[in-house]
């Protein structure tokens, strides 16, 4: 009796655990609601395609949303500007997110958004899950130029008795049309109307012009900076709910150039429920609508693109699908339209298609690799773009020039607009992996050495021809995902340490003073940072003194980004300062490493032949070789397997005094040892690699 006792109670026992667990393990609602009204483009009301995506940080629990564009992101709208969606997550989840407009296979992405949370300044927005259903307060999409924090506001706070009403124009079709005698970048755009606190028939309230987020993406169809936005400040004891307020926008200082000259109604919107904050539907001025680009050519193009860089980075594995999708920014009748890259041989893909344009007008296109059932858009920029739309930048772009051509993407060259495609591999790593950052500042030197200023679009320290011999003094800094999520450029960033690089022999640094800056961090599948580095593709981005002045006259959204080979435990990432603008740093030569042809490097030419010990080693599939040359010579380096037979000359050339790197891809090549040789006139020196696919 007493053991069926014992029995029991253990029962008992044990179902009161499981019921204690339960509750642990509680589920609630969470409702997300985003406010629109910000984004720089035209969305349609209430049928703007608008996703909430992200995922559960720190949890063994399934996420309900994706960072992909997958369905299950999708919001409803519920009225205006505004979207909602309600999640089922379980109590002290982290959910981190954002807004993403989403047309089709493209989308336009947020800027980056400082989280409520000290412990997770990720750049996205977060929430830990209460212990109760709760509807989260509304959030603004995005469009600083900066990280805002989460809860911000298109406007400042204001006493309690006053009502923010946001107003909103877009000039694209004045523009367009000429009409008004409108420029952009010298009018002045302002409303007036009402007679209540800021709106008055006079005098104007001016307002401002936007700009697009750093790293939005490609779904946008009217150019950000052609929309004027501002936020009035109307008296609630001076207005009634569902009062009707007449007002109009006008260019210039005065009556003359305003809306609907010759007595057309004036726009008015109505005092919602409660004199709540709101914001307004944007509108065209004049109600002017851009006219789309006339295309009515009928072309046959053809698609060519070599992926081997793709694959030698660890974008892209054979059996991966290849995209290419074409009509960008209503280049051709049907935008975003998509086709499959067919592999001819080797690593080369080819694509045929009929897309209806205009011969001589722009084609926008781009590649997009499916890696795990995941869409990943190619890293790409034009360095030559120079349109009003900066988002059109991140597209490839060509003169259409007949009824049929064909399009070789194929340049090996890292300054071509032709360039292989490459991707980023959102893998996670299978080990720890410690990872070498180099950067060679040189082109920065020669630059302003050649009379050139380089502009800080953040943190204020411009690069000017006085500052050559402070660039070395001021150092450089790493920043962006790589090392644990954008930081504040300027001050605060060269303060901080987990983003400094060095060039003094110390941190991974292998010879001090050279002009290339080091830092060692260790990346881990495992890894719980704010950043990415539990993944193999990495984003970055270098800044002299932490100030954002690599893009030289340019830049926003304009980054590195790389892909560690994890088939060792080190690997070494080597970046050239400014080479995601190689287009203004017309003084120094990418491809060779080295100042263009007539500028001379005598500072660091080194003094003796040497050949350095390749790296990463052991590599897998690719890996780079320093070598120094003292004086002009012919130099040859050539690589061997372990049976003494040639595999391939890397260099054979007549080499100028210098510091060289050559790359060995050892793609079609079986693992094992091989051994590299340099002979330069008497000096021989011979060295072995392993590689390990």
């Amino acid at each position: 009796m007493k053991r069926v006792l014992l029995v029991a109670f253990a029962l008992l026992l044990a179902v009161g655990v499981n019921s204690w667990s339960s509750v642990q393990a509680q589920t609630h609602q969470v409702t997300f609601i985003v406010n629109m009204s910000t984004v720089p483009d035209t969305l349609p009301v209430g049928t703007a395609p608008i996703q909430l995506r992200g995922g559960l940080v720190n949890s063994a629990n399934t996420s309900p949303i994706t960072w992909g564009s997958d369905s299950v992101n999708n919001m409803t709208s519920i009225g205006g500007d505004y979207y909602s969606k309600t999640l089922t997550l379980n109590t002290n989840d982290t959910i981190a997110f954002k807004f993403v407009v989403a047309y089709a296979l493209s989308s336009g992405w947020e800027n980056d958004s400082q989280s409520p949370y000290a412990e997770l300044q990720n750049g996205n927005r977060d929430y830990i899950v209460a212990d109760q259903d709760t509807t989260l307060e509304v959030e603004y999409w995005n469009n600083n130029l900066s990280p805002a924090p989460q809860y911000w506001r298109p406007w400042t706070t204001t006493a309690p008795d006053t009502m923010s009403v946001y107003f909103r124009v877009n000039m694209a079709g004045v523009m367009q049309a000429g009409s008004f005698s409108f420029n952009n970048d010298v009018d002045t755009l302002a409303v007036r109307g009402g007679g209540y606190g800021d709106l008055n028939w006079s005098p104007s309230f001016y307002l401002t012009r936007e700009h697009a987020a750093p790293t939005n993406g490609s779904g946008y169809t009217i150019p950000a900076n052609t929309f004027w936005s501002g936020r009035l400040r109307i008296p609630k004891d001076s207005v009634t709910e569902g009062q009707a307020i007449s007002y109009k926008f006008l260019i210039g200082f005065d009556w003359g150039r305003d809306e609907y000259q010759g007595g057309h109604p004036n726009r008015s919107f109505t005092v919602p429920v409660g004199k709540k904050d709101t914001t307004l539907k944007w509108v065209f001025f004049n109600d002017e609508r851009p006219v789309p680009r006339a295309n009515g050519d009928t072309c046959i193009v053809t698609y060519v693109c070599d992926i081997s860089k793709a694959i030698s980075t660890g974008g892209f594995t054979f059996g991966d699908t290849l995209y290419l999708i074409s009509g960008y920014f209503g280049t051709t009748t049907t935008p975003n339209k998509q086709i499959t890259m067919q592999n001819l041989i080797s690593s080369i893909y080819e694509g045929t298609d009929t897309v209806v344009t205009t011969i001589g007008g722009t084609l926008d296109y781009q590649y997009y690799a499916v890696k795990n059932s995941v869409l990943i858009r190619e890293n790409y920029y034009n360095y030559t773009y120079s349109g009003p739309t900066a988002s059109e930048a991140e597209k490839r772009q060509l003169l259409v020039p007949g009824h049929e051509f064909t399009i070789y993407d194929t340049a090996v060259s890292v300054t071509q607009p032709r360039r292989e495609p490459v991707f980023p591999n959102t893998r996670a790593l299978l080990h720890n992996v410690l990872v070498n950052w180099e950067v060679d500042v040189r082109p920065a030197i020669y630059q302003v050495g050649k009379g050139d200023t380089i502009n800080a679009i953040q943190g204020g320290l411009s690069l000017y021809p006085s500052d050559k011999d402070s660039i070395m003094h001021w150092g450089v800094w790493i920043n962006g995902p790589a090392v644990d999520g954008w930081a504040t450029w300027g001050v605060d960033l060269a303060n901080f340490n987990a983003c400094k690089m060095y060039d003094d022999g110390t941190h991974g640094d292998r010879i001090a003073g050279d002009s290339v800056f080091t830092r060692q961090d260790l990346y881990s599948p495992d890894s719980t940072s704010a950043g990415s580095k539990w993944q193999v593709g990495q984003v970055f981005k270098f800044g002299i003194g932490g100030s954002d002045n690599e893009g030289g006259s340019g830049g926003f959204g304009n980054n590195h980004s790389e892909n560690i080979v994890d088939a060792d435990t080190v690997y070494t990432i080597f970046n050239q300062f400014g080479s995601i603008n190689p287009a203004f740093y017309n003084a120094w030569n990418y491809d060779l490493d080295k100042p263009v042809t007539g500028v001379k490097d005598t500072k660091n030419l080194p003094k003796i032949f040497a050949l350095s010990q390749n790296y990463p080693n052991p590599f897998n599939p690719s890996t780079k070789i320093d070598y120094q040359v003292p004086k002009t010579s012919i130099v040859k380096l050539e690589v061997f397997n372990i049976l003494g037979q040639l595999v391939g000359t890397l260099v054979n050339d007549r080499k100028e005094p210098g510091t060289y790197t050559a790359r060995f891809d050892g793609a079609r090549y079986p693992s094992g040892v091989y051994f590299y040789r340099m002979t330069a006139g008497n000096f021989v020196s011979t060295k072995k690699m392993a590689f390990i696919k």
